[in-house]
């Protein structure tokens, strides 16, 4: 039991430090039998947070001869945290809120996020891509609040040699500033390509 104790406390300190994220709590037990080894050292074989690892560890045997050993050990892991999780389905290009986001302790290890992928300041954030009720928010789901939105009125400013005329369209989707987006001018019986020059504004070049 001493020897397990001290691999597990190794296992947990090589995890913790390569997280480097607070609030997480981790939970290391051994998988199977643990051979006694007199000044064992351990090394965790992968950085990556899963629910099962792998280490190496070297010591020396037991007997007589007391030869150097190395063997490779397996661990189960759980990384327990309080994590913002989707409540409904939502479709990209809305507000975050529109999928009821909540609060819930799960084990990232088993879902095999790493802290730094879990999406956690998302009070005025949009969706980027569909999500699903249950599943973690992750930041790469999310980006800040469009300029254009989809069916905004919006400015269409119009530009080419020597001419500049300025009409109203409506966005047909979401766009920050740069991003193309599809405006179905006003009177025009096609969508045109513009990009996103300002609040509610759009630039199509001639």
């Amino acid at each position: 039991m001493e020897m397990q104790s001290q691999l597990t406390a190794q296992v947990l300190a090589q995890l913790s430090k390569a997280l480097g994220s607070d609030g997480v709590e981790l939970q290391v037990d051994s998988i199977g039998d643990i051979p006694q080894l007199r000044g064992a050292s351990l090394r965790v074989l992968s950085q990556d947070l899963r629910s099962r690892v792998a280490a190496e560890v070297t010591g020396q045997s037991c007997d007589v001869a007391a030869e150097l050993h190395t063997v490779t050990l397996w661990f189960k892991v759980k990384a327990l945290r309080d994590i913002w999780v989707y409540g409904s389905n939502a479709a990209s290009g809305v507000p975050v809120a529109e999928a009821s986001p909540y609060r819930e302790q799960r084990d990232i290890a088993q879902l095999q996020i790493r802290p730094a992928e879990l999406g956690e300041h998302i009070e005025g954030q949009w969706l980027k891509e569909y999500v699903r009720s249950g599943r973690p928010v992750l930041q790469r789901q999310l980006q800040r609040e469009p300029l254009v939105k989809r069916d905004d009125r919006v400015q269409v400013v119009v530009s080419g040699r020597g001419f500049m005329l300025s009409t109203s369209g409506t966005a047909i989707g979401p766009g920050h500033l740069g991003e193309e987006v599809p405006v179905m001018v006003e009177g025009a019986g096609t969508s045109v390509l513009a990009v996103v020059s300002g609040e509610r504004e759009v630039h199509v070049q001639r």
